[in-house]
């Protein structure tokens, strides 16, 4: 068992290598859409040009925890070194040009797995790498030519085959050879290559990429018995089911200075659905809000269109004109409220080890008037004109208080204050820009600005990496069909990448001792000084 788990560290080394290795200055290359089947769930694409540079992996040495791996590597599997070596000098040194993109893809309802797909620049020069490399880890390799592809069987001793197809393109690595044929003699309209969005998607693609279709995530649901046609048709209706079912999520991530950014677009979706369900973020909301949050959301829904689809689907037999307490119909109620949304997490008090959050959501409202009869109807009782409360949890009461254009919950009595007076000059001092632009999501990261009550619940180990590592994240939607997710790091003064490499490398000794923590127990010894290879490990057997 020792021999095939070495075997297979050296056959997962090189398909990482296809992940990882570039050199610089390439064009876009092949177009790959071709070699994908049009159901596939998810294609995943890495640009080695831009990682590369990102990475600085030109001085890939300078990362201690690299040099000790290829110092290791070189001691176990020397013709595993060269090869490394190799690459790193020249990207066509397997017969691939490794300089160009690699793309993964995956389906799930279909008879074909997936597969890793790179460049090719010599195919008789790859075909002498697979032979090679079976021979270097003792497989047996079979090559044969199938429907315009050159396709190599590797055997291992124990039976288990692995496959690569090539041609003068491309070479693919496949998951299995389910659905192989398929694969082989794939025309243009059973691959990507004939979606329109596909095409946008590969054409803006950035550094790692990533495309997914919605109808065969909705399938995948299904099929777990999670009715999504059902739910999403009946409730919104079926032009809302239609548009969704036959749209696309395209994501980008891009390694900027201090930042991690993935942005997303939804494709095929028209406009008319979209603005359907959202509206402009009533931004008055953000001046009742304390100046401090660890956390906030700020969201804007059309609650009329909502109302009209509704009423518009007959299966739902929804009736918005019945009462819904004496001189109120459920319209009247619904119509009450503006559709903006805003909550805050500004505080948290730590009381015997007990964590506390005080928060703040505030709703806009057009009909002040209905929204007191709704207040007066679900029981709670005015402590002062325009403010009720409600016995809350661990000790706080929460307060519901209103004026003529909002809403305010609350379980802090100095938040209700400041509602109170009208708002707070500083409220969400340093994002409120972004909070009114509405449809965002705000967490602070930054461990250093939380309470020490709260910090001492934490495993001082992770406090002390996280305080190192994490600014904030912000989540916020551009327009009707697009959206960014961004994680800001401390590091400001290079690209996220370069920083996190570095940041591994500068606090590996208490990365690898929180992996053991998590991962192991008690059992696991902590890591002190230096950082070693069990050479005796063996893997076998019970029987």
């Amino acid at each position: 068992m020792k021999n095939l788990f070495c075997k297979r560290n050296v056959l997962s080394l090189l398909v990482a290598l296809l992940a990882v290795v570039t050199l610089a200055s390439c064009s876009k290359g092949v177009d790959m859409g071709k070699y994908i089947p049009k159901d596939a769930l998810y294609v995943l694409d890495f640009d080695m040009d831009e990682l590369w540079d990102k990475a600085d992996l030109d001085n890939i040495d300078q990362i201690s925890f690299v040099k000790l791996g290829r110092q290791e590597l070189r001691s176990e599997n020397p013709w595993a070194a060269d090869l490394v070596d190799a690459i790193l000098k020249d990207p066509t040194a397997t017969g691939l040009n490794l300089k160009r993109d690699i793309a993964a893809y995956f389906c799930y309802n279909s008879d074909i797995d997936g597969a890793v797909i790179a460049t090719m620049h010599n195919k008789k020069k790859f075909e002498e790498f697979l032979n090679d490399f079976a021979k270097q880890n003792e497989l047996t390799v079979k090559f044969e030519d199938k429907d315009g592809w050159r396709l190599a069987t590797t055997v291992s001793e124990f039976n288990v085959e692995n496959y690569v197809a090539f041609n003068g393109d491309v070479a693919m690595l496949l998951f299995s050879g389910n659905g192989m044929d398929k694969v082989l003699s794939m025309k243009k309209d059973e691959s990507l290559a004939g979606d329109k969005r596909f095409r946008e998607y590969w054409k803006d693609r950035s550094e790692i990429s990533m495309w997914m279709g919605m109808k065969e995530i909705v399938s995948i649901a299904e099929q777990n018995g999670t009715d999504v046609k059902g739910a999403l048709g009946q409730i919104y209706g079926e032009e809302y089911w239609k548009a969704i079912e036959n749209a696309s999520i395209a994501g980008n991530v891009v390694f900027d200075k201090g930042v991690m950014r993935m942005v997303f677009t939804y494709q095929g979706i028209s406009d008319k659905i979209m603005k359907q369900y959202m509206r402009k973020f009533d931004d008055g909301l953000v001046d009742y809000m304390p100046e401090k949050t660890y956390a906030t959301m700020a969201v804007a829904y059309n609650l009329e269109e909502t109302m009209k689809v509704l009423e518009a689907n007959k299966e739902l037999d929804i009736n918005l004109d019945e009462e819904a307490m004496e001189g109120v119909t459920v319209r009247d109620a619904v119509s009450a409220f503006g559709g903006s949304m805003l909550f805050s997490l500004f505080d948290l008090q730590v009381d015997n080890g007990s964590v506390m959050p005080m928060m703040a959501l505030a709703l806009d409202i057009k009909d002040a008037d209905i929204v007191k009869k709704l207040l007066a109807e679900a029981g709670l009782t005015a402590v002062e004109e325009n403010v009720y409360r409600l016995e809350g949890f661990f000790n706080f009461p929460i307060y519901v208080a209103m004026n003529k254009k909002a809403v305010f919950v609350t379980n802090s009595d100095a938040a209700l204050e400041g509602f109170k007076k009208g708002g707070n000059k500083n409220a969400m001092k340093g994002i409120a820009k972004s909070v009114k632009a509405g449809n965002y999501i705000y967490a602070d990261l930054d461990i250093n600005h939380y309470p020490d009550g709260v910090k001492a619940l934490i495993p001082e180990n992770i406090v002390v990496l996280m305080s190192k590592y994490f600014d904030y994240t912000e989540i916020k939607v551009n327009g009707t069909k697009n959206g960014e997710w961004d994680l800001y790091i401390k590091d400001k003064k290079q690209n996220s990448l370069l920083s996190t490499l570095h940041f591994v490398d500068d606090n590996i000794v208490e990365l690898g001792n929180l992996a053991g923590s998590i991962g192991g127990g008690s059992d696991y010894p902590e890591v002190e000084d230096t950082l070693y290879v069990e050479e005796d490990w063996d893997f076998e057997d019970e029987d």
